[in-house]
């Protein structure tokens, strides 16, 4: 590993091979100076989507935690001041995010899946 990529964040590291799968699989040459461009832009697609999965696993936890359906720990960590907090950010984290991914959906990965396509 280079000094680069222990600087980047953990969630980086996750989405490296599914990058790197990504751009080999529509064909381009990972060597060259646009494909890198591609794969960071494919490597922000992916980070952005394991914030929404992460925002949502918070949710479903805090909600969980808070009431009791009759499920082990279910209920055990009532609802306080500080979980209104904790769900607005979380709740601004996924709507700031599925915008971005509609947005990238849309205006790279679209364009990037054109370009391999006129290859």
């Amino acid at each position: 590993m280079t000094q680069e990529e222990d600087e980047m964040p953990f969630v980086f590291k996750l989405t490296a091979p599914l990058a790197k799968w990504r751009i080999s699989a529509l064909g381009f040459d990972r060597r060259r100076r646009d494909t890198k461009i591609f794969e960071y832009a494919i490597h922000r697609y992916y980070m952005d989507i394991i914030e929404i999965l992460v925002a949502i696993s918070i949710i479903i936890t805090r909600i969980y935690l808070a009431f009791d359906i009759g499920q082990p720990y279910s209920g055990a960590v009532p609802l306080n001041k500080s979980d209104f907090i904790v769900f607005t950010l979380t709740v601004g984290t996924f709507l700031k995010n599925w915008t971005l991914i509609k947005d990238y959906r849309k205006n790279v990965i679209g364009r990037i899946d054109a370009v391999a396509k006129n290859r």
